[in-house]
């Protein structure tokens, strides 16, 4: 691989933190290299201080777009060419972003709905494990009856609990991935199969930090894997042939 055969990658990042550190991380697990030289070049902005997204879709919360357009702008004076956003809530803003930067922004929720398509024959209805904001917008909704494949959301009290497992005092945000958290998302999850599901989204980018798929009765889709891979054949570089999550 040589730098004239690659994209410059960016990652604009920091919602949350170890979120983005997971999906650079699986950006070079991914990539096919016998050395240093074969991986992507990839820049990083870190920028936590970018208002939750939740709280400005739903609750009138400062505006993010102003500090994500910041942000954007510091990975295209850095050489990015390609960016993506581990937060999938994010992913609502992104016409708004597109009309304020040239560099070409990764739509993973798009390419989640496109890799089920393929790859999950015969599955017609899929649950979605997701903030608030992430149900609210519809993003997955709409991706995925655009491949013909059903939403099946969580009841109310779930959709509080998946909440709980994110935002709480001692949520995935708070640093805790621990049984607790496990135990409430799986809760969320068996009522989704329960409901019909014969696959899980994890759509929101911190779920598999305390998800993981060998405690599920069904697939658990990872928007952060599928981007990484996705992110990796756009910008140029070599695959691996089994994803490694």
């Amino acid at each position: 691989m040589s730098k004239k055969d690659t994209r410059i990658v960016g990652i604009l990042g920091g919602m949350g933190p170890e979120a983005t550190a997971r999906f650079f991380e699986l950006v070079i697990k991914n990539t096919s290299a016998a050395r240093d030289q074969d991986h992507l070049r990839i820049i990083i902005c870190n920028w936590p201080q970018i208002p939750d997204r939740t709280g400005a879709i739903l609750y009138g919360g400062e505006n993010p777009l102003p500090r994500m357009i910041e942000g954007l702008k510091v990975l295209e004076r850095a050489g990015a060419e390609l960016v993506a956003i581990p937060c999938l809530t994010a992913h609502y803003f992104l016409p708004e972003l597109r009309k304020k930067t040239h560099l070409k922004l990764l739509d993973l929720v798009a390419e989640t709905a496109r890799w089920a398509k393929s790859n999950l024959s015969g599955v017609r209805q899929v649950g979605l494990l997701a903030t608030e904001g992430t149900v609210a917008t519809g993003l997955f909704q709409k991706s995925f009856q655009r491949q013909r494949i059903q939403i099946v959301l969580p009841t109310p009290e779930k959709q509080k609990k998946i909440m709980e497992a994110i935002y709480g005092k001692e949520g995935i945000k708070a640093g805790f991935k621990g049984a607790r958290v496990s135990r409430l998302l799986k809760e969320a999850a068996e009522e989704l199969v329960e409901a019909g599901a014969r696959a899980l989204i994890a759509g929101c980018t911190e779920i598999p930090l305390a998800l993981k798929p060998d405690r599920l009765p069904v697939p658990l889709i990872d928007p952060m894997t599928i981007g990484a891979r996705e992110l990796i054949r756009q910008a140029g570089g070599r695959l691996k042939q089994r994803p490694v999550s």
